[in-house]
């Protein structure tokens, strides 16, 4: 009876026991069988357990991490990740799983919801990604380059678009290339250090070539650009692109110039004697290219007309007795229109140009007459060629001095004023400048044709006698 009271007390005991599991070793996941789940014997129960779980995939069988804990009377879980038996930023090791499943289990004993505080934190990286990635887009939209772009955008705008290339080109070229991560900053936060390290690279002791001059335009339209966009905050018709880049204060007024430009900003004084305008005329007469050849014979019908303007005649600025040009240069937010009489010289330029580009049936009146490869000639193709023909001239020792292109002009003034007594009025009004003033932007309204053709009727028929030698000349002296 005892015998039976033992064995049946033996069946009892083995009907209530559990068998606690073995800690996991490498071995013992690697002979695990797909579809088996195993848990960790060397994490204490209570709070949750570590398991390791092999199953199929289209790729290939992995082991997985699971974590294991009781939420409101039901079973929890969550992975972890999949196992790799040594260090992999693609895995857990059997180490790096146990630590896990610990720090787990204290969250799990403080009363918290692991996959609550995971979904939590995903949702806090979430959401810093978007704001990092907003701020990294606000600041590349309103970053110096984009303020800089701002500004020759609104130059474009008003018409200006001889000075908005002149502006876009030295940006680009001695800002946005050698500084780039200055040119990506926050407008508002560049100081007036960041522009001494810009202009320092120009005209700076270790400059290898001093560039003054471009030194200081570079001030003046950077100058110009903060001056904008913070006029624009207070402008209700400027555009999006134009306000917000938060600038309070203009960081390149700091930076003095008034010793630069005596230094370098020099006016020139090089004009070519009557000898030496001789010999340009005939270089000109010589040039294969014809759209070349024809604007600078215009430049000279027309009294020393600025390139940038002559290259924007259109057929719709092309009169019976006038044709006009477009004056951007000054204050104004609109060219000011100034008109030249249809002189006989300037009609034949006029005349071959219409035969080289004729109103097309897609622009009509719009069509420009200096129209080369589907684009409008640049100016400084022109200066380059005015360029060329200095350099030969003077190795041909024709010339006392090489001259620019800005030379011309001056050259045109001179004579008109010594030579051919025309007064300082109408050569303001022939050569539009000087007319920036508020006598002449609000009050004179006339367009003065009689007298521009009477100095332009002087000009060239004393071009006429300089070609064909009845004009006394002064000869050039010789460079040893």
């Amino acid at each position: 009876m005892n015998r039976d009271k033992k064995e049946a007390d033996l069946k009892a005991s083995r009907s209530v026991s559990r068998t606690a599991p073995k800690p996991l070793t490498t071995s013992t996941i690697t002979s695990l069988k797909p579809g088996k789940t195993l848990a960790d014997g060397a994490i204490r129960p209570g709070a949750g357990s570590l398991k390791i779980r092999k199953r199929e995939t289209a790729g290939g069988v992995v082991c997985e991490w699971l974590f294991e804990w009781s939420r409101e009377g039901k079973t929890a879980r969550q992975t972890l990740g999949r196992y790799t038996p040594t260090q992999n930023p693609n895995g857990l090791t059997l180490l790096q799983a146990r630590t896990e499943a610990a720090r787990l289990q204290a969250l799990v004993r403080d009363g918290h919801d692991p996959i609550a505080l995971r979904d939590a934190e995903r949702e806090a990286v979430r959401k810093q990604t978007e704001l990092d990635k907003l701020r990294k887009q606000q600041a590349t939209e309103k970053s110096l380059t984009a303020l800089l772009a701002a500004y020759v955008a609104r130059l474009n705008s008003e018409g200006k678009t001889k000075s908005a290339y002149d502006a876009k080109n030295i940006f680009a070229n001695h800002i946005d290339a050698p500084f780039p991560q200055i040119a990506s900053l926050p407008a508002k936060e560049i100081q007036p250090e960041h522009f001494v390290q810009i202009l320092a690279r120009l005209v700076g002791e270790n400059a290898k070539d001093k560039k003054g001059r471009t030194a200081l335009k570079l001030r003046s339209y950077a100058a110009a650009a903060f001056k904008s966009a913070m006029g624009a905050n207070y402008d209700p018709e400027a555009s999006s692109s134009q306000t917000h880049f938060g600038v309070t204060g203009n960081p390149v007024l700091v930076i003095p110039a008034k010793s630069m430009a005596a230094k370098y900003n020099r006016v020139g004084e090089r004009h070519l004697s009557s000898a030496e305008l001789r010999h340009y005329l005939i270089c000109i007469a010589a040039i294969p290219a014809p759209l070349s050849r024809l604007v600078l014979q215009l430049q000279i019908a027309t009294c020393g007309q600025r390139f940038q303007q002559l290259l924007r005649l259109t057929h719709a600025d092309i009169g019976t007795e006038t044709i006009t040009l477009y004056d951007p240069k000054g204050r104004r937010t609109q060219p000011r229109p100034h008109k030249l009489p249809l002189t006989p010289e300037v009609r034949e330029i006029i005349d071959a140009l219409c035969m080289i580009n004729p109103r097309s049936e897609e622009l009509g009146d719009k069509t420009p007459l200096f129209l080369s490869r589907e684009s409008v000639m640049a100016p400084e193709s022109i200066s380059s060629v005015v360029q060329d023909i200095s350099l030969t001239l003077f190795e041909a020792k024709k010339i006392s001095a090489p001259f620019r292109a800005g030379d011309i002009r001056r050259t045109v003034e001179t004579i008109l004023s010594e030579t051919l007594h025309v007064s300082q009025d109408d050569r303001a009004q022939l050569l539009s400048h000087g007319l920036s003033g508020v006598q002449a932007r609000v009050y004179e309204k006339g367009e003065h044709i009689p007298a521009k053709k009477r100095a332009m009727r002087k000009w060239n028929d004393f071009i006429a006698d300089l070609c064909i030698g009845t004009e006394t000349v002064e000869t050039p002296p010789t460079t040893p």
